[in-house]
Formats: structure tokens, C-alpha cells, sequence
């Protein structure tokens, strides 16, 4: 184990299961304070991580070992993370006996997951016998094991064996714990893209209680054109699955549909520049509002009044202002961030308020949420989804405009905090400087260098072809389609045609023209589930619209968002839930800001595909 691995605490939840584990067999650890169980012959404090590293110096290899692991597990307990590093570093682990070699390897797996190492935590615990199949684990250490393996599948975006662990847990703990751990089952599962695909699959035909999780899961997820439709699916999935655990107790987004029909606003007010030079981002976002609203209507749902209200001139508080005294139980806007600056200091504001941008650095409530398509979200999502893919050395080539610099900004600072290092940065004006930029930052030139100096010492013309340089291990760019068709290209003739490119959504313009996006080929990036998940509204808006195929699509989406919002906002309003909308998942944060978790897909024959679907299996247990 590298003693230089920086940890963190472990999860309360899982610590308590470790402590319990080190009992002795057949000993239940206490609910409310678990301890670390001694042998009877010694007299030391069973709580103090000191006193075991004492008595492990007058002790045989063998206990000194099992005793240096529990104050390992305690010291963790209390974040002294260094002081667990120098200890396990110190660890003679072929002196461990089999059962604690066992859990030393599941605490590896999850410092590992602590530290961001997701396919690490899969490698180690790959050699380890499945839990079900070892005759000698106490119940605390089948806990245990099922957790741990839970979590690391669940990292690594493997999600059937991730429920499967999860529903074996379940049978393991306390009555006390079902609700919590029925949560962590539902968290999990509102992690899946598609979770009827799941549920399709033949090997969970007989499994029942995974199944029926699964598809309670697609009535979550799927975008349903009203909230009577939804609950509609809800009542038939409770009389088919009525013993299932859920059914006891929905999660709270479906169980408060009845709530939200009729807490629902009957009035709404969209705040939209329908004139001047933000009228085209305004007239998407209305066409996509009402895309959805008469699709609502066509299918027997209840529509709220709207009213629009042109914001390109006067005071955004006028309007307001105005869209009150109109009867709006709900304002939808501006979408100007000066604008919406202005909202948020304005006092009093007798109805709410869902923004249709972010201002920076001014925190909000319930009464006024901002709802923007940031690209720091972007930034910050790639950050974490290439250090989980073990990536290390970054490679950043970004387009010089305000978006890119302020989505490279975030991504960077996001990437070293979790450890990683930006080697080199290199932004570009022109489409034209990518091939340059391409083979100045991969130091092609410095190669040929010294190639040419070698001719010159021999005096002979030596073969010699120019290698790129080797402390990278991916690219991250943010760049338009025609400046990305150029990279890939680029980075194949400078001889980095290996290295993994990681992109934002700007990449992608939703073509479905193979001869033009299959330069794109093996990008994986970001996107809203607009333009990569099906949608018969997406189709409507599109025949409607056509330019909703193109760069004003997130605009749309958006619209459409926007409208499923202005019911569901209460909802969201815990923190809790989160609503699968078409610009992402979204989940309000207590400073009123709408996170949005994006769909990972990699371009592939030319077309997108999600990117968990193609992604090799890692085998854990035997």
C-alpha cells in the first residue's frame, strides 16, 4: 500500500461497520458506540489508537499486525490521515491472519474511493473472495464487504452489481436502518441514465426485488409530459409491485406528486427579451415553454395561464412588478444576468421567482432560483469524471472566448484540488492554430531538435522519427465542432493519437452526418440529454423549428425545463430530490442555484453513445 496516499476520514456509516468487524466472532458491536474488541489478556483502553501501537510493540509479528491495522481504523475515525498512511506504510500484511488481511483489503478499496481512485478500488478488490461464499465472515464483516463493493461498482458507473450488493446489504442490518439504507438504494439508482434498460434485461427477470426498484426508477426518470401521467404509472407499479420494499414507502419525488397537482401555480408569467439583441435566446426559451405546455394539454394535463412580458427595455422590477398585479402565482425569468442581479436585491418579492441565469457571487433563496447553463458546470463535471478515470496530467487546449477560458478556469481549479496537474495550458484564437498549438505543447519541435543535432555531431543521416513528450495523460478541451475536427487530426499526425481527449458539450453540434463528425471519433465529453437521449418533444420541436437541431438546442431545452420546473420547484425545494430534466439532472442547492448533472457519451462510428454502455466490465469475487 503507498504510504504517500492522502486519505480521508472514513463515512461514519462504514466506519462503524469496520470497528464492528474487528470484534471477535460471535460479538455484536454495540449501536452506539461501536469499540474495537481486545484480546482478554491484555489490559489497554479499547478506544485509544496509542495504547494498540504500544501494545503492538511488545507483541508477536502476527498480533503486532492485527493490532497496528485497529489503530489504523481508529486514527481514521478521527482524521489523522497521515498518521494512518505511516502506519499502514509500516504494516506487515503477510502477518495478518485471513480474516483481517480480508478487511484490511476492503479498507484499501475504500481509501482508495476516498481519494478519487475508482478503477484502483476495482483492482483490489478483485482478487477477493465474494462475501456470500466465505463460510468464516462475521455479520459485521458481510456487511461490511457488501458496502464497500457497493460503493466501488457504484463508481465506476457498474450499476446492476451495485443494486445487487446494495439489496444484499439490506437483508443484513437492523429494522432501524431499512429507511436510511432504502435511500442510499434510491440515490444510487437516480445515478443510472436509463434505468428501463436495465430492467429489460434478461438476467433480472427473476431477480424481484432489484427489478422492481428498477422500474420504479424509469417512473422517476422518464420525462412525462404532465404530473398526472406520472402518477398515473405510480399507482399501476404499486398494485403490480404491492409486496416490494418500496412500496411501503415511496421516495419523497414520487410519493409528493399528488402534493404538486395541487400545489401547482394556475398562473405563470415568462420574463423573456423578445426584442433586441437577446430576442433569439429569449424566443427559444418561449418556444420551448409552450412546446411543452401544449404537449401537456394534448395529453389531458392541467396548463397554467401565460402570460409573456418583453424585458428587452425598462426595469426588470417593472416588469415584475407588472406580471404581479396580472395575478402571477410564479415568475419564469429574466434571462439578462444583470437583470436577474437586479431581481435578487430587490425586496419585497411577493411571488417566485425561477431565473433563467446564475449572477456570480450573489446566494439566493426558494423565493428566487437561478437556473442557468453554465459552463463552470461543465468544468467542474469533467474535472471529476477524468480524475475518476485515473487521470492525472492534463493537456488543456481551449478556444480564446469568454465561455471556454471561464469553463477551462473552473475545470482546472476543480482538477488540482482533487490532485491532479495541469501540465500545460495553450489557447487559441484561430481554428488554424490548433495543428501548431498541437505540436508546440506536445514539444515535437524539441524532438526534432535534437535529431537534427545529432545528424550534425555524426555527420550521417540517421533515421530518426520525432517522439511527443511522455508526462501526459490526456487532453481537455473546450472548443466549437469545426476547431474540434481539427484536434483529433492533429494530435494523430504529432504522434498523440493515444492520448484520451475529454471535451465540453461545445464539441457537439447534434450532427448526424458521419463524413463530418467522424474526425470527432473517441471524444468522450459532456451533453445535456436533449441532444443524446430520445425524446418525441425533442422531435416536435425540431419539425416546428429547425434551428433547435443546431447551437440554439440547450436554448429549447431550457424552455422546456423551465416549464416542468414551475410545478415541481416545491420538490426540489429539500435539497433532496432532483428532477431529470433535458438540460441535465437538476438539483436546487441551498444558495438557490440549480446544479446540473450532464450525460456522458463518446463519439463512436461518428454518432454519439453513452458512454457507460461500451465501457469494458472490471470482475470483482469469484
Amino acid at each position: 500500500m503507498n504510504s504517500m496516499r492522502l486519505r480521508l476520514p472514513l463515512a461514519p456509516a462504514l466506519l462503524a461497520l469496520l470497528l464492528a468487524a474487528c470484534a471477535s466472532p460471535g460479538t455484536e458491536a454495540p449501536s452506539a458506540r461501536p469499540e474495537v474488541v481486545a484480546p482478554e489478556t491484555i489490559d489497554r483502553p479499547r478506544d485509544d489508537p496509542d495504547a494498540l501501537l504500544l501494545e503492538a510493540r511488545r507483541s508477536t509479528p502476527e498480533r503486532a499486525a492485527s493490532l497496528q491495522l485497529q489503530a489504523a481504523l481508529l486514527l481514521e475515525a478521527m482524521g489523522e490521515s497521515d498518521r494512518v498512511a505511516e502506519i499502514i506504510s509500516a504494516l506487515d500484511v503477510e502477518r495478518l491472519g485471513a480474516t483481517d488481511r480480508y478487511r484490511f483489503t476492503l479498507l484499501d478499496a475504500h481509501m482508495l474511493l476516498d481519494e478519487g481512485r475508482p478503477r484502483d478500488a476495482l483492482v483490489a478488490l478483485q482478487d477477493l473472495p465474494d462475501w456470500r461464499y466465505v463460510s468464516d465472515l462475521t455479520r459485521q464483516d458481510q456487511r461490511l464487504a457488501a458496502g464497500v463493493r457497493a460503493r466501488a461498482f457504484a463508481a465506476n458507473a457498474r450499476w446492476l452489481p451495485s443494486l445487487r450488493e446494495l439489496i444484499q446489504l439490506a437483508a443484513l442490518i437492523d429494522d432501524a436502518e431499512q429507511h436510511a439504507h432504502r435511500e442510499l438504494i434510491w440515490s444510487t439508482l437516480m445515478r443510472v441514465d436509463v434505468p428501463r434498460q436495465l430492467a429489460a434485461r434478461p438476467e433480472v427477470t427473476d431477480e424481484f426485488e432489484l427489478r422492481g426498484w428498477l422500474e420504479l426508477a424509469a417512473i422517476a426518470t422518464e420525462r412525462y409530459p404532465t404530473l398526472e401521467a406520472q402518477q398515473q404509472a405510480v399507482v399501476l407499479w404499486r398494485r403490480r409491485w404491492e409486496e416490494h420494499p418500496a412500496a411501503e414507502q415511496l421516495p419523497p419525488m414520487l410519493a409528493r406528486l399528488p402534493e404538486l397537482m395541487v400545489t401547482r401555480p394556475l398562473q405563470v408569467a415568462l420574463l423573456l427579451p423578445l426584442s433586441g439583441p437577446l430576442s433569439s435566446a429569449g424566443t427559444a426559451i418561449r418556444d420551448g415553454f409552450m412546446a411543452a405546455h401544449f404537449m401537456a394539454l394534448a395529453h389531458g394535463g392541467v396548463a397554467p395561464t401565460v402570460t409573456v412580458i418583453d424585458t428587452a427595455s425598462g426595469d426588470v422590477t417593472r416588469r415584475y412588478l407588472e406580471a404581479v398585479d396580472q395575478g402571477a402565482e410564479l415568475v419564469i425569468g429574466p434571462l439578462a444576468r444583470e437583470a436577474v442581479r437586479d431581481l435578487a436585491t430587490f425586496s419585497p418579492r411577493d411571488i417566485p421567482i425561477l431565473a433563467l441565469n446564475a449572477t456570480a457571487g450573489v446566494d439566493t433563496d426558494a423565493s428566487l432560483v437561478q437556473f442557468g447553463l453554465l459552463p463552470e458546470d461543465e468544468g467542474k463535471h469533467i474535472a471529476e469524471r477524468a480524475y475518476a478515470d485515473g487521470m492525472r496530467r492534463a493537456l488543456i487546449l481551449n478556444a480564446q472566448e469568454g465561455w471556454a477560458e471561464r469553463l477551462m478556469a473552473t475545470f482546472e481549479q476543480r482538477f488540482v484540488a482533487l490532485g491532479g496537474t495541469v501540465v500545460e495550458r495553450r489557447p487559441f484564437a484561430a481554428t488554424g492554430q490548433i495543428t501548431e498549438n498541437v505540436a508546440e505543447s506536445l514539444l515535437i519541435g524539441e524532438s526534432e531538435a535534437r535529431a537534427r543535432e545529432m545528424r550534425r555531431v555524426l555527420a550521417a543521416n540517421v533515421e530518426f522519427e520525432p517522439r511527443r513528450r511522455q508526462d501526459l495523460d490526456f487532453v481537455m478541451m473546450a472548443a466549437e465542432p469545426v476547431s474540434a475536427r481539427t484536434l483529433k487530426p492533429a494530435l494523430a499526425y504529432h504522434f498523440a493519437g493515444d492520448l484520451p481527449v475529454y471535451a465540453s458539450s461545445h464539441m457537439y453540434d447534434g450532427s448526424t452526418d458521419r463524413r463530418v463528425t467522424s474526425d470527432l471519433d473517441g471524444i468522450r465529453f459532456v451533453d445535456m440529454p436533449w441532444r443524446l437521449l430520445p425524446s418525441n418533444l425533442r422531435s416536435e420541436v425540431e419539425r416546428a423549428w429547425p434551428e433547435a437541431h443546431g447551437s440554439a438546442a440547450p436554448l429549447y431545452a431550457m424552455g422546456v425545463d423551465a416549464w416542468h420546473l414551475q410545478q415541481r420547484l416545491p420538490l426540489l425545494a429539500d435539497g433532496a430530490s432532483s428532477f431529470p430534466g433535458m438540460t441535465g439532472n437538476l438539483r436546487l442547492t441551498a444558495n438557490g442555484r440549480l446544479l446540473r448533472e450532464l450525460t456522458w457519451a463518446v463519439l463512436h462510428n461518428g454518432l454519439p453513445v453513452p458512454l457507460e454502455s461500451i465501457a469494458a466490465p472490471v470482475t470483482v469475487g469469484r
